[in-house]
């Protein structure tokens, strides 16, 4: 005989040999009463089993509570169904009144109920079945336990109402529970005809254990399959998280570009894993610098792949023309049909060597300069309407001056009380470098992706060292 053979068999001389240890400590039991209750010990080792299985799914999963839940509950189950075999009166009813407490805790977790807080004001009355279990005069507060079938009755109600399917086909299971459990109730073992207990030749089966094992069976594969599909989304998820970043991570820029005349810098810091804002620096073959800045609208591995399609095709556009009210049209005409509902906001700024600006808006925040906010025309975003026409406007840096870029991460950056950070501190913080807005709009409460640009004029032919 192997291992694995002879520890089966142990466990298995255990079990059957457990409730004939308890015989000393109760009421002896008559060996043809035994023989009706055998089915008591087969299913009690068949609720320990589902106890072990969802301690062991717990174990595996510990985000999913209610196996730990479950695994208390059939532990109880089995343990009183060993009881009732044994005869040990006062022990069989004090795991009932538990049980009972926790099946509503337990059916509220698997039925995905948040607010139970209610469920506990029944727990004096469980308390009065466990009183009652071990004081003779005060067997009849065991009736108290029925008190748990008025917020099972309530949460399986909500279940069917708000579940979803899991929560319906669990839902289900409990109600079919709760009709037999109704059956111990003499009221209604009178009207219906119908009393707790079938009888299969010699052996005497309670109906309300044996639906509760079947419920285990059912809840266990039930939950199974939900925490298989719950593990490939999450694999998926982070699959996609990942090829998201790694999209991301190209399409930022890792060095600002030198431009003579020009003090170039950039702070990008995404709120999530992957972000929806995009900016380039693009020196020009005449001596400036061409700066885009934008926001996609969603996050994740679409957001990504949009701003790959707009860098794209920017790169292609720079090629021909660096006016920005063209350059934002064709990016608006290469979106259409590929934005899925969706939207970007983009605003492409041109500085000439001279100092001379132009600058065109879809939608995005408008830049500042000496810490006020520069009257731009803002059209629509980007993939919203096809043949929208951009206008551009212009204006002369003067030496040592400096234009600041942000996308709405700043102005919208939210305190712990609600506060949004706003235009007017934006404007007031605008005056200083890119690393200290950002810190001070993460400090006041990062609630998107934060992107600064800072763009200041040296003069021409000036290097910055």
């Amino acid at each position: 005989m192997g291992t694995f053979d002879a520890m089966g068999s142990c466990v298995l001389l255990a079990v059957a040999g457990f409730p004939i240890a308890l015989n000393p400590l109760f009421d002896p039991v008559s060996a043809v009463d035994r023989l009706h209750q055998s089915p008591d010990l087969v299913l009690g080792a068949l609720e320990l089993s589902l106890s072990v299985a969802f301690l062991s799914l717990y174990l595996i999963a510990r985000d999913f509570r209610v196996f730990r839940g479950l695994s208390i509950f059939y532990l109880l189950l089995g343990l009183e169904q060993f009881m009732e075999f044994s005869n040990a009166d006062p022990l069989d009813w004090t795991l009932r009144a538990l049980a009972v407490g926790v099946i509503v805790e337990v059916a509220a977790q698997a039925l995905s109920i948040s607010n139970t807080r209610w469920t506990r004001i029944f727990w004096p009355l469980y308390f009065l079945v466990f009183v009652g279990a071990w004081i003779p005069s005060l067997h009849w507060l065991r009736d108290f336990g029925a008190a748990s079938e008025i917020p099972l009755g309530i949460l399986i109600y909500q279940g069917f109402r708000r579940g979803g399917r899991v929560e319906r086909m669990i839902a289900a299971a409990l109600t079919l529970h709760f009709l037999v459990r109704l059956t111990i109730f003499p009221t209604v073992s009178q009207f219906t005809g119908q009393t707790n207990f079938f009888f299969i030749g010699q052996w005497r089966v309670r109906m309300t254990a044996l639906t509760l094992t079947t419920l285990g069976a059912t809840t266990l594969i039930v939950f199974a399959q939900a925490l298989m599909r719950d593990r490939a989304e999450k694999q998926r998820l982070a699959t996609e998280l990942e090829s998201a970043r790694v999209v991301q991570q190209v399409l930022v820029p890792e060095e600002i570009p030198v431009v003579a005349g020009f003090e170039i810098a950039a702070v990008y810091r995404p709120f999530g894993e992957v972000g929806g804002d995009f900016f380039q620096i693009l020196p020009i073959a005449e001596g400036g610098v061409l700066v885009v800045i934008g926001d996609v609208s969603g996050k994740g591995m679409q957001a990504a792949m949009m701003v790959s399609l707009l860098l794209g095709k920017l790169q292609a556009l720079v090629e021909t023309t660096t006016s920005p009210a063209a350059i934002l049209g064709g990016l608006n005409h290469r979106l259409q049909t590929r934005s899925r509902g969706g939207f970007t906001t983009c605003l492409v700024l041109r500085v000439d060597r001279d100092g001379q600006v132009t600058v065109a808006n879809a939608g995005h925040l408008a830049p500042y300069c000496g810490g006020r906010e520069i009257a731009v025309e803002s059209g629509l975003p980007l993939g919203l309407v096809e043949g929208t026409t951009y206008e551009e406007a212009t204006f002369l840096m003067e030496r040592q001056s400096s234009l600041t870029l942000v996308t709405d991460g700043v102005v919208e950056a939210r305190s712990a009380t609600g506060e949004l950070l706003g235009f007017e501190r934006t404007g007031a913080l605008s005056t200083g470098t890119a690393e200290a807005i950002a810190q001070a709009a993460q400090v006041f409460g990062q609630d998107d992706d934060i992107t600064v640009l800072t763009v200041a004029f040296l003069g021409a032919g000036v290097r910055h060292t």
